[in-house]
């Protein structure tokens, strides 16, 4: 891997926090308000990528880090919320697809009739999967086992912009997408990827819980990144 270029990309500070920490010889490019960093981890080519938050963002960032700098890989990661009961803070989602959560059609209603989100049926953009790259998800999973102490569940990130708290709602998202988890980004980063043939992952670290009360909890972040850069070994 000395010779290829892995764009990693995080959403926000925390989760760019530790890689950054990490990047040697370190030089900051900003690209239409975009951060990039490049520099080296583990004597490999890195550019660490600050998406910003939510799916638009995560597209540009993707289609600009793709173009700039000619990744080999691309690895997004971070935080994200558990769409199921047994799944918890601290356990690791590797995302071997990735759906889109916020795309719907709904019956037609007239003036006074109301709104019933449990009507609404997935289109043809959420039933659209994106996949990864099933070489990086055999590599993940396998270097997961070894070296972390946590579950890790292989599966289907959903991804949109949205932060579900209902729990009704988390678990008509889950039986209809097959999701394990909500993040706001995945799904612009596996779109641009398999549209210019890059291989991706997406990697989630569950910070919190709706179902079972868990709180939020962003230094969740910390402990993936620090996964991460001992994985580029």
């Amino acid at each position: 891997m000395e010779n290829k270029t892995i764009l990693i990309q995080g959403a926000m500070d925390i989760e760019v926090q530790k890689l950054l920490e990490k990047l040697e010889k370190q030089e900051k490019n900003v690209i239409l308000d975009y951060e990039f960093y490049t520099g080296k981890i583990k004597n490999c080519n890195v550019v660490v990528s600050k998406t910003q938050i939510g799916t638009i963002n995560a597209t540009i960032a993707t289609t600009i880090g793709i173009e700039k700098f000619k990744p080999h890989m691309v690895i997004n990661q971070g935080i994200a919320g558990a769409h199921r009961e047994s799944i918890h803070t601290g356990d690791i989602i590797i995302g071997e697809k990735c759906c889109n959560i916020n795309a719907y059609s709904m019956p037609s209603k007239n003036k006074g009739e109301g709104s019933n989100p449990f009507e609404w049926e997935p289109n043809k953009r959420a039933k659209e999967i994106k996949s990864a790259n099933s070489e990086l998800v055999q590599k993940f999973q396998k270097f997961l086992k070894e070296q972390y102490a946590g579950k890790v569940y292989t599966g289907i990130i959903g991804s949109g912009d949205v932060f579900s708290r209902e729990i009704d709602r988390i678990d008509w998202i889950s039986n209809n997408f097959g999701n394990l988890c909500e993040d706001m980004e995945s799904i612009g980063v596996y779109s641009v990827c398999n549209k210019f043939n890059v291989p991706c992952i997406g990697i989630r670290i569950i910070s919190n819980n709706e179902i079972t009360r868990e709180a939020l909890d962003k230094n969740q972040a910390i402990i993936l990144q620090e996964l991460l850069v001992e994985s580029l070994k």
